[in-house]
């Protein structure tokens, strides 16, 4: 009896572990802009002011370089954003063009000369060849790609094809990533989970085409705070001072659509009688 319940306790407790695991390993959709400060001699600058400006909403974030001359700001939306770094007697230095997209990690060093007078030095950033932040293997899709893209539904997670690493599962509702089926996955909208707990599949709680920002996988290496062998995380859009809304006629028929796979092998197991003598497409 004693170690039938100690056996009971230690089953418990392993599914509160499972179920822990799945709710706070979720990882996040915001992104991080950090980076250096130094002057011409490569000297780093302490305590240099850094303001962070959010071009979408005109709304600014503010933090200070530490004793290495370091600076780090998280929790940032996908979006164009734009870096101004100060200190006393030296020039202010400007970085525009940084772009986030899902959780990137972008970075913006900056270099402070000496000003006699008030001066200001900008540079607008160029992303990488070769992104040295971050190791993931990540692909967005943007929203303009969502709707001007060809497609025969408007399900936002058929966008999931165009990622080479995705493939359709059993189900036309469920998804492989590298080979493993979808219940390994998370999926997330907005940073909320939105997975089946049952399947694994997404929920149909999903936003429409017109409301989505864009639609961002973490197929590979990505870090531990991201649960499932895949994350398909869409983030909707922000929300503006402008009235603006869609119509849209959506034109479904099955006569353009290409074959799947269980439509091909019906066709070849077809064997045609006295009731059924031709295949037919639906």
């Amino acid at each position: 009896m004693k170690l039938r319940k100690h056996f009971r306790c230690l089953a418990l407790l392993v599914l509160c572990l499972g179920c822990a695991q799945f709710a706070l390993a979720q990882g996040t959709d915001l992104g991080t802009i950090r980076g250096l400060v130094t002057d011409p001699s490569g000297a780093v600058i302490p305590n240099a002011k850094v303001i962070i400006l959010d071009l979408g909403t005109n709304t600014t974030r503010e933090t200070a370089t530490n004793s290495q001359g370091e600076y780090q700001m998280f929790g940032l939306r996908p979006g164009n954003y734009k870096v101004s770094v100060s200190a006393p007697g030296l020039t202010t230095h400007d970085i525009t063009g940084i772009v986030l997209n899902g959780s990137d990690t972008v970075s913006a060093n900056a270099t402070l000369k000496v000003a006699g007078t008030q001066e200001a030095v900008a540079v607008t950033a160029e992303a990488p060849t070769i992104n040295t932040e971050d190791q993931t293997i990540s692909d967005t899709i943007s929203h303009r790609e969502v709707i001007d893209l060809p497609r025969d539904s408007r399900d936002i997670y058929q966008f999931l094809f165009l990622n080479p690493n995705i493939t359709q599962g059993v189900d036309g509702s469920e998804f492989k990533f590298l080979g493993f089926q979808s219940y390994g996955a998370n999926f997330t909208i907005d940073g909320q989970r939105s997975t089946n707990t049952i399947f694994g599949s997404p929920t149909t709680s999903e936003p429409s085409l017109e409301a989505v920002s864009e639609l961002n996988v973490l197929s590979n290496d990505f870090s531990a705070e991201y649960a499932g062998i895949a994350n398909i995380r869409i983030t909707t859009k922000r929300g503006d001072s402008q009235f603006h809304g869609s119509a849209f006629y959506n034109n479904k028929n099955s006569a353009l659509a290409a074959w799947q796979i269980q439509d091909l092998q019906g066709k070849r197991d077809f064997t045609p009688n006295s009731f059924d003598a031709v295949f037919q497409f639906q």
